[in-house]
């Protein structure tokens, strides 16, 4: 389930707010990477070819790059 929903409702709370405060634009980009990478590996483990799609289009929405590094979960490590 996605982080980002708790985020928000984290934001109106000491804690949230120092931790809204205190995290960049990278850290916030890599963790929304890390969401959608998530996503698409446990429509993978499903077997939902359909949700695949639908994370693979938003992923091409928020960053080409990103749907090369989705494809790459198909390959296996460089040694």
């Amino acid at each position: 389930m996605s982080t980002i929903l708790f985020d928000a409702d984290a934001g109106v709370t000491e804690l949230g707010v120092k931790r809204r405060a205190s995290t960049t634009v990278a850290e916030a980009s890599d963790a929304y990477a890390a969401q959608i990478i998530d996503d698409y590996l446990a429509a993978r483990n499903e077997g939902r070819i359909d949700v695949m799609q639908l994370v693979r289009d938003h992923a091409q929405a928020v960053d080409p790059d990103l749907v090369v590094e989705l494809d790459g979960f198909d390959y296996p490590a460089a040694a």
